[in-house]
């Protein structure tokens, strides 16, 4: 899409935002790109209608149905739909955690249904553009109440909240006087469908509900709550198909994490928009998330022990190197070179699943 359709597209967004806030279903605006592998480009707007509250339900109707290569505006809504409102207190935050037993506190919007998206498939889904809204807060949940939540939980037994005013002309906020941020956006949560042959939790609440929904609470190999702070705008993700149409969801969205999210949460937002594309792609098969940036490849393990995730992240890292063609080598030579030059992280430690992802950089392959 060329940038006077970006700017239409984004200017369009904010009008029909204004003039459909609270209405049912989604709004599709399609704009012209001139480029026949962009196809149209779709509006999803944020509503009870259109994003749900900690779960994920393959049944769920689809909010908007498109093709591959189309591209979709999606609105997020901050935390509990929406209720995480500046000034409210922890108290109210606790009520609303407890609100919805089981569940997670993310509201996501979707699901987005791609055609041609099957089982087995990969769906590739770049991340081309984030508009923030003007609000954040960061919490965490008092210890004496939720001793398993967050990394030093028993050492902060009250909670506390901040709420932040966001500049979204500069992407800066003041965390205090003295102390200034650099806003860095990313979906702390992208989902695809869940997979039905999901493992049994191992710890927390049960992974379904009685209706079969699947919680947001843990990532797994559909994404989910990935907390991966690499994917900003520019760039891509690749996960396995599990339900037909592929199935998008996105929300808890950040405005900016450190990896570990140690207190629970990151400075949690949310957007006017989060520009994707997804493409479906019947050549490439994968089992885990993996992404891509100008700079990485980035491959993610997700398991309640932080050393299976950190082993899933570097063999997924390892198996990348030794099959790509662009300098061929050995199974054994990849376990050398991850061990050189890949910079393994841990994505976050407080959502039940540990999340670690590793980052092997472009830049050593001189042979294009």
């Amino acid at each position: 899409m060329i940038p006077a359709q970006k700017t239409l597209a984004a200017a369009l967004f904010i009008a029909a935002n204004a003039v459909c806030e609270g209405a049912q279903a989604q709004i599709a605006l399609e704009v012209a790109t001139g480029e026949k592998s962009t196809g149209k480009h779709h509006v999803l707007l944020a509503n009870k209608g259109t994003a749900q509250w900690g779960w994920l339900d393959p049944t769920e109707k689809p909010k908007v149905v498109v093709d591959s290569g189309d591209t979709i505006s999606i609105e997020t809504l901050r935390h509990s739909m929406d209720e995480i409102k500046p000034g409210i207190s922890i108290e109210e935050i606790v009520k609303l955690r407890l609100a919805n037993p089981g569940g997670g506190p993310h509201s996501v919007t979707g699901p987005i249904y791609v055609n041609g998206a099957e089982p087995g498939d990969t769906l590739e889904i770049r991340i081309e553009r984030i508009v923030v809204k003007e609000s954040g807060f960061n919490f965490n949940l008092p210890g004496k109440q939720f001793p398993t939540v967050g990394l030093l939980a028993s050492e902060f037994p009250e909670g506390h909240v901040q709420y932040f005013k966001l500049d979204t002309e500069t992407l800066t906020t003041e965390f205090k006087p003295g102390i200034i941020l650099q806003l860095k956006p990313f979906p702390g949560t992208i989902a695809v469908g869940p997979d039905p042959d999901e493992p049994k939790e191992k710890a927390g609440p049960p992974i379904h509900d009685a209706k079969g929904r699947t919680s947001t609470l843990r990532p797994w190999k559909n994404g989910s709550n990935m907390d991966v702070n690499e994917l900003q705008v520019g760039s891509t993700l690749y996960f396995q198909v599990f339900q037909k149409g592929g199935l998008i969801w996105t929300g808890d969205s950040h405005c900016l994490q450190g990896n570990g999210e140690v207190n629970l949460t990151a400075l949690e937002c949310s957007y006017r928009e989060i520009e994707i594309q997804p493409i479906v792609r019947k050549d490439l098969h994968i089992d885990w998330p993996r992404a891509e940036t100008p700079t990485h490849w980035i491959f993610m393990g997700f398991d309640e022990d932080l050393n299976e995730a950190m082993k899933i992240a570097a063999r997924e890292a390892v198996n990348f190197l030794a099959e790509q063609k662009i300098v061929p080598m050995s199974r054994e030579e990849a376990y050398s070179l991850t061990s050189i030059v890949g910079d393994c992280r841990v994505s976050q430690v407080v959502d039940i699943r540990k999340g670690v992802h590793c980052m092997i950089p472009k830049s050593i392959f001189t042979k294009k």
